[in-house]
């Protein structure tokens, strides 16, 4: 005959002796408090980690195009509770994904406000967020404006003062499980500007004195981006095809196109240095205003210089981690730009250069401030860096 197994139950004896040394609730792996009659003070909870987090930037202006001057950002990072689900393993790349902890963007909100010694000052709200487990990015901005600043003609500056109220929305979807992103988007300025000859502050003839406009585009995008962070990454990739529409079916005073592709890739080379590189190339085609060209952008050359109906920018970045919390990067790059309006030819070569430091003041998010010096054709500049440049 076969028996039947029974489950062991233990003898009110052995429970006694069981309580004695280990009081009811314990043994259940009840942690969330004190023994009884325990005269230890209670430990006082630990931050959340995930939590959100108020952040003020101070920005200290240093862009040559606008002078010196100070801002302030009063930044939210939301908390990170329910950005972090890992998505579904759909595939082997899914997985890499995971192992490589490929960060979301970060949920912010800010409100910020600067002004600089030529005048120029803006304020605005701004903010991006990720829905659906970063399956949906969101960015967009409104604020207002008073530009002085200067356009080159034949390597000679023409002052400008823009007025007016911006507004910017960009939202990308992505594909799948993959790291390939498609977006639309809208921008919209509301202006008037007035021109000034040189640094002498005399007007121009009547007709250029003034000009009110709207100039309003909207634009198409497709994005790879397998970055870890897309605050300081220190690896992967992005890649960013942009295409705009000015058009006055939308409102535009401006007919043209804009064409912007981006390439940006970091490899970590040992366990402390990450270096980067960076790829943009700029076309405009139709009848933009002078505020449309693009321009080189490379730290130590200041915004606007250096414009053409085509651009391009090379630039690489080494960084070298000091510390947990401390890094050193140098940099150099170079541009090039092309166009069949002769006033926007330079003699210049376009190439820029330096160094500089970052502190991680925020761990759970990464984010990393610093300070970098440049020296362009022209003159040496400093800047003042939240997250990474690029």
């Amino acid at each position: 005959m076969l028996a039947c197994a029974q489950p062991y139950a233990r003898s009110d004896a052995e429970v006694a002796a069981v309580e004695t040394v280990v009081p009811p609730g314990a043994e259940a792996g009840a942690t969330g408090g004190e023994t009884a009659g325990s005269d230890a003070p209670p430990k006082a909870p630990a931050k959340d980690p995930l939590r959100g987090r108020f952040l003020p930037v101070p920005v200290f202006i240093t862009e040559p195009a606008i002078g010196t001057g100070l801002g302030v950002a009063l930044t939210y990072f939301h908390s990170l509770r329910g950005k972090q689900a890992p998505k579904p393993l759909e595939s082997a790349e899914s997985a890499m994904d995971l192992e490589e902890g490929h960060e979301p963007p970060p949920t912010v909100t800010a409100v910020f406000g600067a002004y600089t010694d030529n005048d120029t000052h803006a304020f605005g709200v701004a903010h991006s967020n990720t829905f659906r487990q970063d399956s949906i990015r969101y960015v967009g901005a409104a604020g207002a404006l008073d530009l002085v600043s200067s356009v080159y003609l034949l390597d000679l500056p023409i002052s400008f003062n823009l007025r007016g109220k911006l507004l910017h929305q960009d939202v990308r979807f992505r594909i799948g499980g993959s790291d390939v992103f498609w977006g639309l988007g809208l921008t919209y300025l509301d202006a008037d500007n007035r021109f000034r000859l040189g640094s002498t502050g005399e007007a121009l003839p009547p007709e250029f004195l003034r000009a009110e406009f709207d100039n309003v585009a909207a634009f198409g995008r497709l994005t790879y981006d397998r970055r870890d962070s897309t605050l300081m990454p220190g690896s992967g990739q992005l890649v960013d095809l942009k295409v705009a529409r000015y058009d006055e079916a939308l409102g535009s005073d401006f007919e043209y196109n804009a064409i912007t592709l981006k390439a940006l890739s970091f490899h970590p080379l040992r366990e402390r240095f990450v270096l980067g590189f960076r790829l943009a190339v700029e076309a405009v085609g139709g009848n933009p205003p002078f505020f449309g060209f693009p321009w080189v952008k490379l730290r130590g050359i200041p915004a606007m210089r250096y414009q053409g109906e085509r651009v391009a920018v090379a630039e690489l970045e080494g960084r070298f981690d000091l510390a947990p919390r401390w890094a050193a990067v140098a940099f150099a790059g170079g541009g090039w730009t092309h166009s069949d309006i002769p006033q926007l030819d330079t003699e210049e070569t376009i190439r820029s250069f330096g160094a500089g430091l970052r502190y991680k003041v925020f761990e759970p998010q990464n984010v990393w401030v610093g300070v970098d010096v440049a020296r362009g054709p022209e003159e040496t500049n400093w800047y003042i860096q939240v997250g990474h440049p690029w």
